[in-house]
């Protein structure tokens, strides 16, 4: 999900940009990064920080919130864990409860 979701805010911010006609060298100057890392961000291959979000907004003329409209409809569904068969056994034999007997 995380992948997907960094992809859509890297096209929310390469579009902004796009459309304003500011290249990727010149955001990067703006916000105080390589330029590599915008193209890293835009291509969803980078988490951003708050503070880079907030720089980026800022530099793209626009609302933090706006860019993160993109990303609403993403929630943060639980993700099932793996179990080893092996693990659960064990636990089983843990946590089932020992008859004392009697002497």
């Amino acid at each position: 999900m995380s992948d997907a979701l960094y992809k859509a805010l890297g096209g929310a911010i390469r579009s902004r940009r796009e459309s304003l006609g500011i290249s990727q060298s010149s955001l990067a100057r703006r916000i105080g990064a390589a330029r590599t890392t915008v193209t890293n961000i835009e291509a969803g291959g980078q988490s951003i920080m708050v503070h880079q979000l907030m720089e980026i907004a800022r530099a793209l003329r626009m609302p933090v919130s706006t860019l993160l409209d993109v990303i609403d409809g993403f929630e943060n569904e639980p993700q099932e864990e793996a179990v080893d068969p092996k693990m659960e056994t064990l636990l089983m034999k843990l946590t089932t409860p020992v008859k004392a007997k009697r002497i």
